[in-house]
């Protein structure tokens, strides 16, 4: 009997922990182990807010000043129509992924404005004059009458629209920086990007280790000074920002024009996109590598970029069984594989063109390659058939070069493809270039030739005696 009155005892006391338990546990915070139920089943709407619909222009138009930072605007609303749902707390809520702060008050979602606009426009990259139209995702914690709580995740849509962008200058654009002077009279001309509306780009080249600061503008009368410049001048919103990738800001923004600036020296290519109004700064290099099946996995293809300009050119021989770029001379860089992915396990690159002697063309800004087809002659007066036709070469897989054995009279050689002028090579045996090279001066005899065209820079031939 003493026993029974123990357990009966111990099990009263169990039953009071647990219900205190209970009455202290976070209902906002279910256990883990609860089910998390479909919106549907507690009837919990995720609905668009009455401010839902956001235009900038209006906003700063119609809020004064002094109360635009605590400007908020209802972007969402919170109900259920389940006679079991006791309440609801929002646990998150992001937009378009990009986490915003919200409060909640009688089921309605607040957001400050200003907040809005800066997500929304991290979330599109964009501060182009568009309706952007973006999800807003929430994960609420249903309070059931009986005591439980379930967590449940609803989407709604909302509609905001950025301020008024300038419009694209007629006349283009140009920088002024630390590599310029300075100076308003000579600013560096931008070029525009071929099928990009609005997007501008130029190659710099910077000697200060530390920074180097510029701005943008747009196309203003130079004989004008720095009050021509300064009217059209455009920057960032923090003085100094080297961030690779930013928005812009322009005379007459909501912010005040700072000055941008590129970390460390070297060459870099700036670009400009007056539709969204951002900018970009991304190294430029003078080479890129190929490395493939082909050869066997090592870097010593090569292509070059005469305007740092992300276009690179050189000629190698490939085939069909998968290679890929890289930035570096072995695999510490940048690699680029199928469809440029610089993933680390990205798929290899492989053409269903026939294994052979390509001219091959990467072009990085646009994310893709063009191959030609290639074959290399000699031409010139010292050769067999003179300026009139090339005298064929043939390519050595096992040298990775274009050679020929031939007599040669006193005269001059250069080394040209497919039979045209359009590519062909000249200078010295050393140091040869496509870019209107010099013919090469031999004397009479039996030589073999070889060349090794690779990339401009790094071109060479061997013009050996045949004793």
């Amino acid at each position: 009997m003493k026993k029974n009155q123990i357990f009966a005892c111990a099990l009263f006391m169990g039953t009071a922990l647990g219900a205190c338990t209970e009455d202290y546990t976070d209902w906002a915070n279910p256990q883990s182990n609860s089910p998390e139920d479909p919106a549907s089943k507690y009837e919990i709407s995720f609905a668009a807010g009455a401010d839902a619909t956001v235009d900038m222009d209006q906003f700063y138009e119609s809020v004064a000043e002094e109360l635009q930072a605590t400007d908020s605007v209802v972007i969402a609303s919170l109900s259920s129509t389940n006679p079991n749902v006791a309440s609801i707390k929002l646990n998150s809520i992001n937009i378009n992924g990009l986490a915003i702060n919200a409060t909640v008050r009688d089921g309605n979602v607040k957001v400050n404005t200003l907040e809005l606009d800066s997500v929304v426009r991290d979330a599109f990259f964009s501060r182009a004059h568009v309706e952007r139209v973006f999800d807003v995702n929430m994960n609420v914690a249903a309070k059931l009458k009986s005591g439980e709580a379930v967590n449940v995740s609803g989407t709604s849509q909302a509609k905001l629209t950025p301020i008024s962008t300038p419009a694209i200058s007629e006349g283009g654009y140009v920088l002024l920086g630390d590599f310029t002077g300075w100076d308003p009279a000579n600013p560096m001309a931008m070029t525009p990007v071929a099928n990009k509306e609005g997007v501008y780009q130029v190659t710099v080249e910077t000697t200060n280790e530390a920074s180097s600061y510029f701005k943008f503008y747009a196309a203003y009368d130079v004989n004008g000074g720095w009050d021509a410049a300064n009217a059209v001048q455009m920057g960032c919103r923090v003085n100094g920002d080297t961030k690779t990738e930013n928005f812009v800001v322009w005379t007459g923004d909501k912010y005040k024009v700072e000055t941008p600036a590129i970390a460390g020296a070297g060459h870099f290519i700036i670009t400009l996109d007056v539709v969204n109004y951002t900018y970009s700064v991304a190294p430029a290099t003078a080479y890129l590598y190929m490395a493939g099946d082909v050869n066997g996995w090592s870097h010593v293809d090569m292509l070059a970029s005469l305007e740092f300009n992300n276009i690179y050119t050189g000629y190698m021989y490939l085939n069909q069984n998968g290679f890929k770029f890289s930035s570096e001379p072995n695999w510490d860089g940048t690699n680029y594989g199928a469809d440029f992915n610089t993933a680390p396990d990205a798929a290899n690159i492989t053409i269903t063109e026939p294994e052979g002697f390509y001219q091959v063309v990467v072009d990085l800004n646009e994310k893709t390659y063009t191959l030609t087809p290639v074959a290399i002659g000699i031409i010139g007066s010292a050769t067999p058939n003179g300026w009139d036709s090339d005298t064929d070469m043939t390519y050595s897989i096992e040298n990775r070069c274009w050679t020929i054995t031939t007599d040669l009279a006193d005269g001059e050689i250069k080394f040209r493809a497919n039979d045209d002028w359009a590519i062909s090579w000249g200078g010295t045996p050393e140091q040869l270039t496509t870019q209107n090279g010099g013919n090469i001066a031999v004397t009479a005899g039996k030589y073999t030739i070889n060349l090794y065209p690779l990339c401009e820079g790094k071109a060479y031939c061997e013009i050996n005696p045949v004793n």
